[in-house]
């Protein structure tokens, strides 16, 4: 990684900080993250499978209804730690478990390290699978996996996009996760009290 002076990086390819699947019960979010470790820092492609919140319907038939995400169903986190050699994906796990909001721990899987992005496919292609896994119910499981499975390449094209080869710069990542500022800071607090500086801001 440069700085983020670097003047190739206005150059990018653009991508959204976040791109959203919404569905019926549930919304697939996917993006790039960083994240503030005790030793060192990592970044790559998170994807979340999260619940949708019902609202009674508002105003006519034609005004905008309410759209909010909320509980934590399931997460994969495609992370290398930063100044790893491109393609490592040495930090990649998933999240099966949470306590409410809270992951309870980091799942790693041979598998997943082996083929990040072929691993994640298969379990979304099978939705019904990985939420009995989870624990969770649906009123409508098999309707919600063939939404699933017929948004699979966008989702897929959104997740190749946040891997963490594609971020090539502090620039970039500061760029993708802009909206997580207040979170790096608390890491930063935990994690780096002595350098209260964001990471992202600094010549790698």
């Amino acid at each position: 990684m440069v700085g983020i002076d670097d003047p190739g990086h206005a150059a990018r390819e653009y991508t959204p900080v976040q791109q959203i699947f919404a569905f019926n019960e549930l919304a697939v979010a996917v993006r790039h993250w960083f994240e503030i470790g005790p030793d060192d820092d990592e970044h790559g492609a998170r994807l979340e499978i999260r619940r949708l919140v019902r609202h009674p319907h508002r105003g006519s038939e034609s005004a905008p209804q309410v759209l909010e995400l909320d509980e934590i169903v399931w997460r994969a986190d495609l992370f290398d730690a930063v100044g790893d050699p491109p393609g490592s994906w040495s930090r990649t796990h998933h999240h099966d478990d949470f306590d409410g909001i809270e992951p309870t721990g980091r799942t790693w899987d041979d598998e997943l390290s082996a083929d990040p992005l072929g691993w994640t496919r298969r379990q979304l292609e099978d939705l019904p699978a990985l939420l009995a896994r989870s624990g969770v119910e649906l009123e409508d499981v098999e309707g919600e996996a063939a939404d699933v499975r017929r948004a699979l390449p966008a989702i897929m094209a959104a997740l190749e996009a946040c891997r963490p080869e594609a971020c090539r710069s502090p620039a970039d990542c500061l760029a993708a996760t802009r909206d997580t500022r207040e979170i790096t800071q608390i890491m930063v607090g935990m994690f780096r009290a002595d350098d209260p500086r964001d990471p992202r801001l600094a010549a790698h």
